[in-house]
């Protein structure tokens, strides 16, 4: 088998496809029916069919725009006429393989200019398209096929940057992936776990071609008074407390890139200097009299928009024009972007095994119905499903009301509470099933169902969670080390105890939404613990699911 990308050409004629044939033989052609076959599929359903059997011996497709065939062999576009039909059905076409096979990369070629009729922009913007304007432009194929093939690689290894398929995130990772070229910084906007820092280190970062490190500095977590030490370093007794020399973040991430989160928080004293150091790209620490050249990707973050700072007067135009209001990205809420909920969640449920704990739950539930240790774990919805294909797998059954529940919650928390909450429902429901076997019941499928109570205790410990938009909860409203406890007599001072703790279990377990690794972190210290102190909630007579039912 050859070790070239294989292309698969869509067209109702054969130049595209002779043209890889005869003169680009880095790429080898498939051929649907063999050697002696056709050299490309001249229509819609015939390559649907195809690439639903074959699709594993496509690494890219070329789509031609304009297909010339009969009616009957064309793909519907919703209110066009015939000509407008062929004239489009490339976009058609793409409908459909994006449908069934959303990460196969295609290229699209046209020689139409004008598309501004085309009832698919939000499609064709986030795809690979080049222009045959001046008959055939060899190079300018080639460029653009070797475009989908990288980027699908990255894709793929960038498998944790949960893109989703809304058109507004793919149109976002393309312009990143410009963006994050070069010297110039990049605001990123978005609210509260939306995955701003996740998207500076593992994808601006890592497509910068930097080889320096990646360096964070959260402003929000810094007294203002320290920020300027922290941002350009300083020398021992340049302020009150520096008892020693500090490298500032500029002079660390020098070569490579820096991630400055919350940037509203800078100070106003402070923001010149740092506007000082984008534009001559020199920084001087404190009480030191010599300056330093820094080579720094800079990549600013803020849950609010940086203009609105602007206007109220707590961020200066100089710096803000200096970071460049056309790098600004927003990345949208989870809320924005309903239709990836599902892909999300399931992605979340399959990356939650890579937890040792978890994954050691999974393996003994896999023992025990027959499946190999390190089965997959995959979401379904309903009773439905689709049978395992070549892998043996575990399903996580999601019933409708469990689903309905998902889906009108607000998600205040973003990204960052459904990768928690998903976490939470494939370890609870684990163990729920390792609980049934160690009591002796038979189990038998690996077929789990979610029990819609637990989703709905869980989704209620992030419902009061701010979005952005209220006051925040302030330490005197929620003071985490205060709980309120009534006692209660008891027959022994063992009883009244054990109704002391369950009731601070129970407020802890609330307020952590159902989390027993953040809850050993507030209790021992340490996330890791997260199963002792589970055990010690069942110890105490709490069951999550009958907390859930109630």
């Amino acid at each position: 088998m050859s070790d070239k990308p294989r292309i698969l050409v869509i067209d109702d004629g054969t130049t595209y496809a002779k043209a890889v044939s005869d003169h680009m033989k880095e790429f080898e052609l498939v051929r649907p029916d063999g050697i002696s076959g056709p050299l490309c599929l001249e229509d819609g359903p015939r390559a649907i069919e195809f690439l639903s059997k074959h699709h594993d011996r496509v690494d890219v497709v070329l789509l031609d725009m304009h297909f010339d065939i009969p009616e009957d062999r064309l793909f519907d576009i919703e209110g066009a006429s015939l000509r407008r039909k062929k004239r489009f059905q490339g976009v058609a076409i793409l409908r459909e393989i994006r449908s069934e096979l959303p990460e196969l990369p295609v290229v699209l070629l046209t020689a139409l200019e004008d598309l501004s009729l085309v009832d698919a922009a939000e499609e064709l913007m986030s795809q690979s398209m080049t222009y045959i304007l001046d008959g055939e432009d060899l190079d300018a194929l080639r460029v653009r096929i070797n475009a989908a093939l990288v980027e699908s690689v990255q894709e793929m290894e960038e498998s944790r940057i949960l893109w989703g398929a809304d058109p507004v995130m793919k149109a976002l990772r393309r312009r990143l992936a410009v963006l994050s070229r070069g010297r110039m910084p990049v605001i990123l906007e978005g609210a509260t776990g939306t995955g701003k820092s996740f998207l500076a280190e593992r994808f601006v970062h890592v497509n910068s071609g930097r080889t320096g490190p990646f360096v964070v500095l959260d402003l929000s977590a810094l007294p203002s008074d320290l920020i300027p030490a922290h941002l350009f370093g300083a020398l021992r007794g340049s302020y009150t407390g520096a008892v020693a020399d500090r490298k500032g973040v500029f002079e660390i991430a020098h070569e490579g890139t820096l991630f400055i989160d919350e940037i509203q928080n800078t100070p106003l004293e402070v923001q010149k200097q740092l506007l000082m150091v984008l534009q001559d790209g020199r920084v001087r620490p404190l009480g030191s009299s010599r300056e330093l050249a820094v080579d720094v990707k800079v990549v600013v973050a803020s849950n609010r928009p940086l203009d609105e700072a602007v206007f109220e007067g707590r961020f200066r135009s100089d710096l803000y024009m200096r970071l460049s209001p056309a790098t600004r990205v927003r990345i949208p809420s989870l809320s924005e972007r309903p239709g990836d909920l599902m892909f999300l969640a399931r992605k979340f449920a399959a990356m939650s095994v890579t937890d040792p704990d978890v994954g050691e739950l999974r393996d003994r539930v896999a023992e025990a119905v027959g499946l190999p240790v390190g089965a997959p774990l995959e979401v379904v919805m309903g009773r439905g499903g689709k049978k395992p294909s070549g892998q043996p797998r575990m399903e996580l059954v999601v019933p409708g009301p469990a689903w309905e529940m998902l889906k009108s919650h607000s998600w205040p928390g973003n990204i960052r509470e459904l990768e928690m909450l998903m976490h939470n429902i494939v370890t609870f429901t684990l163990v729920e099933t390792v609980d049934a076997i160690q009591a002796g019941l038979s189990i038998s499928s690996p077929r789990m169902q979610v029990d819609p109570g637990l989703v709905g205790l869980l989704l209620s410990g992030s419902a009061a969670l701010p979005t952005g938009d209220e006051k925040p909860i302030t330490a005197l409203e929620l003071d985490p080390d205060e709980v309120t406890v009534k006692i209660e007599s008891g027959n022994s001072l063992n009883a009244v105890a054990n109704s002391v703790e369950r009731q601070y279990f129970l407020e802890l377990f609330s307020r952590n939404g159902g989390d027993f690794n953040r809850m050993s972190k507030v209790l021992l210290g340490d996330k890791g613990k997260g199963r002792a102190v589970r055990l010690r909630f069942n110890q105490l007579g709490l069951k999550v699911r009958e907390i859930g039912r109630r």
